[in-house]
């Protein structure tokens, strides 16, 4: 096991987690959600799973989160996108089963939509594709807009409850929606969503269905489920969902079956 700093390509850094396992399976990534980092419930449980199956883990903080390079205010989508993408070259050699959630579901489907050689499986957990259009468009107002817009930094406060608002990236998550236009990937894909989840309303899942052009697609809407699906009988039901990728026939050659996709 090892725990490191990896410098990114642009000098900035990230705190990496990554066990080594058996190659002749998928290992599991996990990106975690905006305000998280890679030590959080979900994070340790699956860390956990992983090393109990024997398999490879991967999981880093974002930039502007935990210990990675940043401030709040310098969160943006292409950064973490970025962390995602070079990360995966340095430490993977093999297709991964993604796991993303909330804001890190944003950016493993963006790894489906760049880099599907990388991505045996998606795992979504609450995926919250383009929630900046979501806020930008129902939760500021004309007078936070004008403000942003003017170069004024909104948060981490107790009325943005503690997120970090900047007009550069709402700008810059533009260019990364995927909600639109279809989205070609073609493997497993499997979305739990909790209905009472307030933050990516359950719909959300629906949405990415509909873009998705993968067959092998599964929505796990969990009654009475949270948008953290962190309790006990939410991991239990995220533990269930790897076995049933890792277990599937086409394991056995999955590093071929992906590069053919």
């Amino acid at each position: 096991m090892t725990t490191e700093i990896f410098t990114k390509q642009n000098g900035t850094f990230l705190n990496v987690d990554f066990i080594a396992g058996d190659t002749s399976r998928p290992g599991i990534v996990y990106l975690h959600g905006l305000l998280s980092n890679m030590t959080s419930k979900k994070g340790r449980y699956l860390k956990a799973f992983a090393q109990k199956k024997g398999v490879s883990y991967l999981c880093f903080d974002f930039s502007a989160h935990g210990q990675s390079w940043g401030e709040p205010s310098d969160f943006m989508i292409s950064h973490c996108l970025q962390d995602a993408l070079e990360v995966l070259e340095k430490y993977t050699s093999t297709p991964q089963i993604i796991v993303g959630s909330s804001m890190g579901g944003w950016i493993g489907l963006l790894l489906c939509k760049h880099v599907p050689q990388k991505v045996h499986a998606f795992i979504g957990l609450a995926p919250g594709p383009d929630f900046t259009k979501f806020i930008w468009n129902n939760l500021l107002s004309e007078q936070h807009k004008e403000a942003l817009k003017g170069g004024v930094v909104l948060g981490p406060s107790e009325e943005t409850k503690g997120y970090c608002f900047t007009y550069q990236m709402f700008q810059d998550a533009e260019k990364h929606f995927i909600l639109d236009n279809p989205l070609l990937y073609n493997g497993p894909v499997r979305l739990l969503q909790g209905d009472k989840d307030v933050l990516v309303p359950y719909q959300t899942a629906f949405k990415i269905k509909d873009v998705l052009t993968s067959e092998d697609l599964i929505i796990n809407l969990i009654k009475g489920g949270d948008h953290a699906l962190s309790s006990p009988e939410h991991l239990s039901i995220l533990g269930t969902t790897l076995e049933g990728i890792l277990n599937q026939d086409d394991n056995k050659n999955f590093a071929k079956g992906a590069v053919e996709k």
